[in-house]
């Protein structure tokens, strides 16, 4: 705790001030001042004293905070961090699961052997599934992780817990013939929705639902026929910059035939803007309502499903869209790593993971390619 003295030019007295650290939970400097000694010396004796006890203290005060107050305050920095629908489902879970399991313990006093057992007593008690409690414990761990950080704790405590293994659930996917099928009888569809552009988006370049939504004019460039991902739409109809994640920032290149559809789809919306003037809302979104206002999620999504089943097309999830994008290339051949880079996946093994069902079926036909080149 360096500190230092100084005479008060209009006392004459003397005054000091040091600092004492920061406070653990909202990271904020801490300083401590003085003022009026008689002399310089009372004020350094005054300014010992007080620290070796401010010293003392705060070793107390360390070993006093419990876990429901650090998580107060490392949510209030979560806020600026996390997009607002994703902060609300973890403090729902931190409110609901961590804080009356954990919350009253001593955060300095919280072990591996805890959190174990936390993990433990929600597998027992078979309501929640494997995904919910994964997201709880990581929860739990970033919180540790960040108090280890800034030295309220030695050791995260969360490392090293065994977790539920997570059972996959089969995808409901289109063949490449049933994505055909759907483009082609949806163009004899009588009004079709203004959506249809958008299902093209993921169909073709496999795009998540608010990379589509938050997509913007400037975000594509029509000589490379590149699309940037550097917005999205939230599900609460919020415009984000960015993406999911770092290497959701991306670029991918799209066919011809997306090209032309997006040409055909930009004239509406341009004739739309002219005809309502100052009245349109000029967010520059490809998929946007008639006043140019963003598409609600669940809107869109039912559009999607009113139009499968117009054309007669099994019910799949939207977002199964991607995964059939994927799936697709795959099969087709194409490089894995390339396919990693389109998705935005932060890393290849997420991509082999997630589409590992369909790797054994391509065994065959590496055994027959192998059969035609190697002789015996």
């Amino acid at each position: 705790m360096k500190g230092s003295i100084t005479k008060n030019k209009k006392t004459g007295k003397w005054d000091f001030v040091f600092n004492c650290g920061f406070n653990p939970t909202s990271g904020k400097r801490k300083q401590i001042r003085r003022r009026a000694f008689e002399t310089k010396r009372l004020a350094m004796e005054a300014m010992t004293r007080l620290q070796a006890e401010l010293l003392e203290k705060e070793f107390i005060d360390l070993s006093k905070i419990t876990y429901l107050s650090f998580m107060e305050e490392w949510f209030e920095e979560r806020k600026n961090l996390l997009q607002k629908s994703t902060f609300e489902t973890h403090f729902i879970y931190y409110k609901n699961h961590i804080k009356p399991k954990l919350g009253h313990f001593k955060i300095q006093q919280i072990y591996p052997l805890h959190i174990q057992k936390f993990i433990n007593d929600l597998i027992r008690e078979n309501k929640y599934s494997e995904h919910t409690i994964i997201l709880v414990y990581r929860i739990v761990h970033a919180s540790f992780k960040k108090a280890k950080i800034i030295k309220l704790i030695k050791d995260n405590p969360a490392i090293g817990i065994t977790l539920p293994k997570i059972r996959r659930k089969e995808m409901n996917l289109w063949t490449l013939e049933q994505v055909n099928d759907f483009l082609r009888k949806s163009k004899k569809v009588k009004r079709l929705t203004r959506c249809y552009i958008g299902f093209l988006l993921a169909i073709f370049t496999g795009m998540r639902q608010g990379e589509i939504l938050g997509l913007r004019w400037k975000d594509i460039n029509d000589e490379k026929q590149t699309i940037f991902i550097r917005q999205t739409l939230t599900q609460d109809a919020e415009l984000k910059n960015g993406a999911k994640n770092t290497s959701s920032v991306r670029s991918i290149h799209i066919p011809d035939s997306l090209f032309l559809a997006l040409k055909t789809h930009r004239k509406t919306i341009i004739e739309e803007k002219l005809q309502l003037g100052q009245e349109y809302n000029d967010f520059d979104l490809v998929l946007c309502t008639k006043n140019g206002k963003p598409i609600i999620p669940r809107n869109f999504r039912k559009e999607f499903y009113n139009l499968s089943e117009k054309v007669n097309l099994p019910k799949i999830r939207f977002h199964d869209l991607r995964h059939t994008h994927a799936t697709i290339l795959i099969q087709q051949n194409v490089n894995v790593k390339l396919i990693s880079e389109r998705l935005g996946h932060s890393e290849i093994g997420t991509t082999l993971d997630t589409y590992s069902h369909v790797l054994p079926n391509m065994q065959k036909s590496v055994s027959e390619e192998l059969n035609k080149i190697i002789q015996m």
